[in-house]
């Protein structure tokens, strides 16, 4: 049990919080480590707060990968994590190699561009439907995050950003590499000619760029796009919130 912010441990969990520990990063919560350690990220310790215990599923796959489980007391959890949410359970886990932009295009499935989208929330919640429609990934442009394993990100994913490439690259890189990979742009606008139900007639991968819900697609990506759809809505309805119009644009497309 760690009951002191000046044991070895309490400190060294510390530096990891603080990204002050290269090749180690924090995640929450039981959901987010058991799909870490499904997709192949491996976790130095799991530390349970107070009288939490890991949930059985939980429990049989760290004994099955041999992790260590260590209690921590409430008070020291406070101390450690201040402002930010606290987890009832997390995880000390190594840090994995990250996907380059030109890897990541290769396997067969559509892309996800999210271009000023910002809410991690949202991002997240984009990962999860990218992971479950078969994309092959999704990659943030002008995100204000400033790496892919971002707490509040991976807790929005449920844990999915481990199982699909999420890359951050500036929109010069995304052009160059879509062309490089032959994948046209497809975007969405709210006054675009095109219907989204016709993405179904599009043949082949696309990449589906999304822009913010206040500023929409940028004017650098928005002139590439080969395709522009909208969704028709209802009188009075100006737009969805991008992590349904996400959905609703990969599921379509899918249906070709």
């Amino acid at each position: 049990m760690i009951e002191s912010l000046l044991d070895s441990k309490a400190r060294e969990i510390s530096a990891v919080i603080d990204a002050e520990f290269p090749g180690r990063f924090i995640i929450d919560d039981e959901e987010n480590i058991a799909q870490a350690i499904a997709h192949g990220v491996t976790i130095h310790e799991v530390v349970s707060i107070g009288e939490r215990t890991p949930a059985d599923v939980l429990a049989q796959a760290l004994r099955e990968h041999h992790i260590e489980v260590v209690g921590m007391a409430v008070h020291v959890a406070k101390r450690l994590f201040g402002h930010d949410k606290r987890p009832r359970l997390f995880a000390v886990a190594e840090t994995p190699q990250s996907h380059d932009l030109d890897s990541a295009l290769s396997p067969e499935g559509d892309i996800v561009v999210l271009d000023g989208v910002r809410l991690p929330g949202n991002i997240g919640a984009i990962v999860r439907t990218a992971a479950g429609l078969g994309a092959a990934a999704v990659v943030l442009v002008d995100s204000g995050l400033e790496d892919a394993l971002d707490r509040r990100l991976v807790r929005a994913s449920r844990g999915l950003v481990f199982a699909i490439p999420v890359i951050i690259a500036s929109r010069e890189d995304v052009l160059a590499a879509l062309q490089e990979h032959d994948i046209p742009l497809a975007s969405l606008a709210a006054d675009a000619p095109q219907k989204l139900s016709t993405i179904a007639d599009v043949e082949g991968r696309i990449a589906l760029v999304m822009g913010s819900e206040k500023h929409g697609v940028s004017t650098q990506l928005h002139e590439h796009a080969k395709y522009r759809f909208s969704i028709p809505m209802r009188e009075g309805v100006e737009s969805l919130n991008v992590s349904v119009a996400t959905g609703i644009a990969l599921f379509t497309h899918a249906q070709r």
